[in-house]
Order: structure tokens, then C-alpha cells, then sequence
């Protein structure tokens, strides 16, 4: 049988099997892919390549120096300050969140550092004011998505690239109305079922005091200022100047390197790498071109963006909407348009939107930072354990995709484009 095929099956039943039995899935993920090598004689050199070494760093430099952050008490006595300011109106948080989320990626530095940020952010926000912090996260990168298409990120920078190779007309603008939207319905949709408005009944509410900062917090909110101003204004790769910053903290006596270092969430890392090395050989093997084949079969001038939006997110549930759904789809848009006679602004708008929308799926970056910030919290991982995390996050990236069939089948991309 087609390994492409086989190897889907075979990623199903990981996740359905780590669910069923509390087990890791992405330890699962890296023995069927050993499995799957020795029969269709993939070598060793070659499985391993699908193991995102920057993605690794990423995950593990930005949680180490928020374990230093969280070891000494800053994050704690910022998120009291922060929730202070709404004071009781904790249904104001998620909102705030939101904006945070859009205002960080849409002044220039785009998704991909500022969903690195967010989370880290939410989840002791959340704790503090005894709101869900998957809930949180989630709204915040949601945020994030949502700013996506502002003209200064680097997403729209190369969305405009692929637009002009073809000869279509630049507009990145309207794409971004086309995501604003999708993404908004989204956030109402993570609102209303995670009731946000809820403050956990079991949360002592309590009067906070608002000590001041320590001379080891104070250096560390000197850092997380140096991380901010480096990620989003100089480029900086977050995860290795997380473990600069964390290095220097703990050097000047601000942190405990060995509580940190226990503090990271290897578990998370290995579930979300593991699972990449699967996801690799699926890639490489043709899964999802099996998947969007089927899709293209069924297109006509009025089914033609849904489809296309819907073969977006399901390539974007397995790869980088940027790295790999952009470049591949968005130059059959000129084409797709020409023979189907509709505009090829709106399919590239199917493609942006598809695209991001399923990044929240546990699997792909945004997911994966959200467990990785829930989990590095003790109390908010007791509640929310990690493979119930997988599918509730597998869960909003489906959601994302039905919103988004929804939106694109009812023309709202052709009112906007």
C-alpha cells in the first residue's frame, strides 16, 4: 500500500492510542516512524531528519528563561499587577489578551516570534485571576493569527512576493480583513465554550498585595524587556536568546539553573518532535498531497475557495502555514482563477486564512507553545494534562477549519476581495 496513505493511518492511530492509554504520542510517533522505516527501507539518517532542531531550541531556550521567571516570583507579581487593572471584571481578560496578541505581531515582527511570547504571558495571567489558561493562551494567539497580514510583517512580505510572481494585484490588505474576520469568529467560538466570563469556583478570591519587585525580579523584568526588544525589533531567534537571557540571570544570582532546567517541559518537547519525525515521512511520501488531490477533484467556480481554504488547513495541520502551505499553494491561485474565472485575490485569501487558522492544532507552533507554557505550570498542568491539552487543542483547529468552510461558502472572502 501507498506509504503516503499508510503513514496517515499510522499518525491517526498514534494520537488515538496515546489518548486511549496515557501515553506519550510523541514517543509513539517516533517508534511507528522506526517501524515505517525498516519496511518502506527509510534510513536512520533520514527519519531523523524530520527532528526540528529549531523548533527544539525554540521551545526549550524560551521555556528555560520563563522557569527563571517563574522560579523567582516575577511572573506571579506581573500577572497580579496586570489582572489588578480590570480589577473583578476578569471577563475583560481574554479581550485584553486579544489585542495584546494582535498589537505585538502586526507592528512588524509578524506570528512566528510573538506566538513564542503570548502564552507565557496568558498563563500566569490566568492562574492569577482563576480563569482557564488554555482559554487564555488560546485568545492570545488567536490575537497573534489575526495580525498576521499587517503590511510590515514578513508573512505579508512574502504573500505579496507570490502574488507578484503571477501577475495578480497585490493586496495583502484585504487578506488581512479576510483573516480579521475568520479569526474574530474563532475567538468568540473559544469564548463562549470555554465561558470565559467563569472565574474557577474553587479560586480564593483574595485581596492581592502588590509587593514590590525584589532586586533579582527587577533584573529579570530587565531581561524580558532585552528578549521583547530583541525578538521583535531586531530579530533576534527567541529561542536562543532565551537561553542568553536565562544563562545571565542566573549567573547574576536572579534564578536557580538546576530548578530550571527541571522546570522544562521535556515531555511536551519530546511530544510535539516526536510527532514532527511522523509528520516528515507523510510530507515526503505524499500523505497530504493524497489528501489535497481529493479536495481538487471537486472543484468548481463556486466550491473552488472553501476547497482550497479547507486543503490549506489540513496542510497546515502538519506544516508551517508560512514555510510550506504559502509557497505551494498560493502559486496555483493565478492559474485556479484564470480557467475558473474568479478572483484570484479571494483563493490567495483561502490559501493566507487556511493556512493559519489550524496552527492552534498541538502539533504545529502555536499549539505546541501553549502546552509548553500550561505545562511548565504545576497548578495549571494538574488541571489540564497534557493528552487531554492534545485533543482540546486538535479540537480548535477543527473548529478554526469548519468556521472557515463556513465563512468561504457563504462569500465572505468575495464581498472582502
Amino acid at each position: 500500500m501507498n506509504l503516503g496513505l499508510i503513514s496517515l493511518i499510522v499518525l491517526f492511530a498514534a494520537i488515538i492510542l496515546g489518548f486511549l492509554r496515557n501515553i506519550n504520542v510523541g514517543i509513539l510517533s517516533i517508534g511507528f516512524a522506526m517501524v515505517l522505516g525498516l519496511i518502506y527501507g527509510i534510513s536512520g539518517k533520514e527519519l531523523i531528519s524530520g527532528f526540528s532542531s529549531s523548533l527544539f531550541l525554540q521551545m526549550t531556550g524560551i521555556t528555560y528563561m520563563f522557569a527563571v521567571l517563574s522560579g523567582n516570583g516575577t511572573l506571579s507579581n506581573l500577572a497580579n499587577r496586570m489582572v489588578g487593572l480590570v480589577g473583578k471584571r476578569t471577563y475583560l481578560i481574554p479581550f485584553v489578551m486579544y489585542i495584546m496578541g494582535y498589537v505585538i505581531c502586526a507592528v512588524g515582527p509578524g506570528a512566528i516570534p510573538s506566538l513564542a511570547i503570548i502564552p507565557v504571558i496568558a498563563v500566569p495571567i490566568a492562574i492569577s485571576a482563576g480563569i482557564n489558561p488554555v482559554m487564555l493562551s488560546l485568545v492570545g494567539q488567536v490575537g497573534v493569527q489575526s495580525g498576521r497580514m499587517s503590511p510590515l510583517t514578513p508573512e505579508a512580505l512574502v504573500v505579496q512576493e507570490l502574488m507578484a510572481a503571477q501577475g495578480i494585484e497585490v493586496n495583502t490588505v484585504t487578506i488581512g480583513w479576510c483573516l480579521l474576520v475568520t479569526e474574530f469568529l474563532l475567538l468568540v467560538a473559544i469564548y463562549v465554550y470555554y465561558k470565559g466570563w467563569r472565574v474557577d469556583p474553587n479560586h480564593k478570591e483574595t485581596e492581592r498585595e502588590l509587593k514590590p519587585f525584589d532586586k533579582s525580579q527587577l533584573v529579570s523584568l530587565a531581561g524580558l524587556i532585552i528578549l521583547l526588544v530583541g525578538v521583535l525589533f531586531f530579530s533576534w531567534n527567541v529561542g536562543l536568546a532565551g537561553f542568553l537571557i536565562g544563562s545571565v540571570l542566573v549567573i547574576l544570582g536572579a534564578g536557580d539553573e538546576k530548578k530550571s532546567v527541571q522546570a522544562v517541559p521535556w515531555n511536551v518537547i519530546l511530544m510535539v518532535l516526536g510527532v514532527g519525525i511522523l509528520m516528515n515521512i507523510i510530507t515526503s511520501s505524499g500523505g497530504i498531497d493524497i489528501l489535497v488531490a481529493g479536495l481538487e477533484k471537486l472543484m468548481t467556480p463556486k466550491t473552488a475557495t472553501p476547497i482550497l481554504a479547507v486543503a490549506s488547513g489540513i496542510m497546515s495541520f502538519f506544516s508551517s502555514g508560512l514555510g510550506v502551505v504559502f509557497p505551494t499553494l498560493i502559486p496555483t491561485t493565478g492559474g485556479l482563477a484564470a480557467g475558473l474565472g474568479i478572483n484570484p485575490v479571494e483563493l490567495c485569501a483561502a490559501v493566507v486564512v487556511g493556512g493559519t487558522i489550524t496552527g492552534y492544532s498541538p502539533i504545529s507552533t502555536a499549539g505546541a507553545l501553549i502546552m509548553a507554557a500550561v505545562s511548565q505550570e504545576k497548578e495549571a498542568e494538574k488541571k489540564h494534562p497534557q493528552n487531554k491539552m492534545f485533543v482540546e487543542l486538535f479540537g480548535v483547529a477543527f473548529a478554526g477549519l469548519f468556521i472557515l468552510a463556513l465563512v468561504t461558502a457563504a462569500g465572505v472572502f468575495g464581498i472582502l476581495c
